[in-house]
């Protein structure tokens, strides 16, 4: 029976890798790996440089922003240049240094860890906001000593999700184009698999979306109840400055989130429930996913 599953899960496994993509086509995707990666390194390196400077002067939720520059930073760093160094062979050694030292296994710990940390710092802000504009009398706890727990939690929880598949609960596989990831096909054939499946997505996805959504719909509800009842039906043109900024920040934080990773949380979940999506797709949702690190410094 095991053998079965074995023999079927490698033939799944073989037809859903084979496939290819022009020469024109894989030189597209190197040169959007280096664009992408290197507006993310300029981006955020400038985010930790004028954080750097103004360290003394940082509030505690700052220090939340620098967390999530280390974290996109080290994506654009590890998150395309495997890719890179594949597609245009780079070294051009028999693929040493991709083989033997930056293994898929350590590309795909590497590229989850500090996705998870940048997701986790995401709603760790959103949930800061919240309290600060909904619930001000709670606004005291949020202090050095609660952001630096929320960040050494950010760090261990997404820890426990990159480490589990290096620990035999779930795996890691290799893509085309310098792509490892969670091996989402592979749950369909094992209940251990699929558990990991559904815990990731469901503690690392959709509680962070429902978190974000609710802290910020609550937001622009509290601006706009706010305004309403300290000047009665009329408000100054400040306080439409103020909730029309505070409505567009919330809405482009939440939509570049969804939008970013919700195709790629489509298509795993579909592979991980044994249905067929096209290869090239998954591949293109990966790196798709992966330009969160691009435009959160813009935000």
């Amino acid at each position: 029976m095991g053998q079965g599953l074995m023999d079927s899960y490698s033939m799944d496994l073989h037809n859903r890798t084979v496939y290819r993509v022009s020469e024109d086509g894989e030189t597209a995707i190197g040169i959007y790996l280096i664009t992408l990666g290197w507006l993310s390194w300029v981006g955020n390196g400038v985010v930790i440089f004028l954080l750097s400077k103004q360290r003394r002067v940082l509030e505690p939720h700052d220090y939340l922003t620098f967390n999530l520059a280390v974290s996109d930073a080290s994506i654009s760093i590890f998150g395309y240049s495997r890719g890179i160094l594949e597609i245009f062979n780079v070294f051009r050694d028999d693929d040493f240094l991709i083989k033997s030292i930056w293994t898929c296994k350590v590309d795909g710990f590497l590229i989850l860890l500090f996705g998870l940390i940048s997701i986790n710092t995401l709603t760790a802000i959103s949930v800061i906001r919240y309290i600060k504009g909904c619930q001000p009398h709670q606004a005291y706890r949020i202090n050095n000593c609660s952001v630096a727990l929320a960040i050494v939690a950010a760090w261990l929880w997404a820890l426990f999700w990159a480490g589990a598949p290096l620990l035999g609960w779930g795996s890691y596989r290799a893509r085309k184009y310098g792509t490892c990831e969670i091996d989402w096909a592979r749950a369909r054939h094992s209940l251990d698999y699929k558990s990991y499946v559904v815990g990731i997505f469901f503690f690392n996805y959709f509680i962070p979306v429902f978190l974000m959504v609710f802290s910020y719909s609550s937001l622009i509800r509290s601006v706009r109840s706010s305004h309403k009842s300290t000047r009665g039906d009329e408000i100054s043109e400040r306080q439409r400055r103020m909730e029309r900024s505070v409505t567009r920040v919330s809405f482009v934080v939440c939509t570049a989130f969804i939008l970013a990773w919700s195709p790629y949380a489509v298509i795993s979940l579909w592979s991980a429930w044994g249905f067929q999506a096209p290869p090239l797709a998954s591949v293109l949702a990966s790196l798709f996913a992966k330009s969160a690190s691009f435009y959160n410094p813009l935000i």
